[in-house]
């Protein structure tokens, strides 16, 4: 009879441990699959949104500026942080708008006062010079029958006079390009040339007229670029192309100088003391041109500059 009821005993221990195993069982599994939806949620709501702004944002250390209209899926905190995003885009945008607003009216107000100068300088300083230098002339005559050292002053003094003279109508023509106006693009940046024995110029296409904001935009591009190569690249041969093709005018500007390297973002040029050539980028963008530059260390400089010709026709 004892012999029955261990057995009997036995059986319902086992039977009881099958039962808690079994619950314990089912237990892990529930527990299991709740953990895999808590996963799977946690992907959805959170760390694919994340993902998805962070791959977003990452294109602004490249200097661009997404957009981040589509709401998120994600949960209330990530739909916050694209709208914060999104706001400080536009914020960046609209302070990138007004400086470029600004600095083109400082660029307009930069050639209205250089006119200015030039024509003061014109119509009032060499004037007056070319009257002294007459003057001269006229009071060296009498002088010169004496035979006086006198008549060899004023011939010197006349000769300055004139070199001062010329020195001004530079100044003017490097002020106010009035070759600009009067023979067109080719023939300005011909004689900007001319001043330089290392540079060769050439045309490339068949010219016709362009607009003259967009004419002294590439003459203004010229200049910068042929000074950057022979004051700071040091360069011993440069070349200037203009070519007029059927859909924009372009400007290169190559130099065997020592050249320097390019940073990430254009708008560090700044940064590196290059004003210029930051200024003719946004003049071109004004412009609706393009602005390109490929420089290597020890391996010179490119600088390139275009304006469709379709702008220049609707301007």
């Amino acid at each position: 009879m004892n012999h029955a009821n261990t057995v009997t005993n036995v059986i319902n221990d086992a039977s009881q441990i099958v039962h808690f195993d079994g619950v314990l069982h089912w237990c892990i599994l529930i527990s299991l699959f709740i953990f895999l939806i808590g996963m799977l949620w946690v992907a959805l709501r959170v760390l694919l949104p994340l993902r998805r702004l962070a791959k977003q944002a990452a294109s602004i250390i490249d200097g661009k500026l997404p957009e981040f209209d589509t709401p998120s899926s994600g949960i209330w905190e990530v739909e916050q942080l694209r709208r914060s995003l999104q706001h400080m885009i536009g914020q960046i945008k609209q302070a990138q708008e007004r400086e470029i607003v600004y600095r083109n009216a400082l660029t307009e107000s930069q050639e209205t006062e250089r006119l200015r100068i030039a024509r003061e300088i014109h119509d009032d300083t060499i004037q007056s010079l070319v009257v002294v230098a007459h003057s001269l002339e006229r009071a060296a005559h009498p002088i010169k029958a004496l035979a006086s050292d006198a008549s060899v002053h004023l011939d010197t003094a006349r000769a300055q006079l004139i070199r001062c003279i010329d020195g001004l109508r530079q100044l003017i023509a490097n002020l106010r390009p009035t070759v600009l106006d009067e023979l067109g693009l080719a023939a300005a940046i011909e004689i900007l040339c001319e001043d330089h024995p290392n540079l060769e110029f050439s045309v490339a296409g068949c010219a016709y007229e362009i607009d003259h904001a967009q004419e002294l935009a590439l003459f203004r591009a010229a200049q910068e670029a042929i000074c950057n190569a022979e004051r700071h690249a040091l360069a011993h041969r440069i070349t200037a192309t203009l070519i007029y093709a059927p859909a924009a005018v372009t400007l290169e500007v190559s130099d065997d100088g020592r050249g320097f390297e390019l940073p990430r973002q254009l708008q560090e040029f700044a940064s590196y003391g290059h004003f210029g050539l930051l200024g003719i980028r946004e003049r071109m963008a004004h412009l609706g041109g393009q602005f390109k530059v490929a420089s290597e260390p020890a391996a010179g400089t490119r600088i390139t500059v275009s304006v469709p010709r379709a702008a220049l026709a609707a301007a």
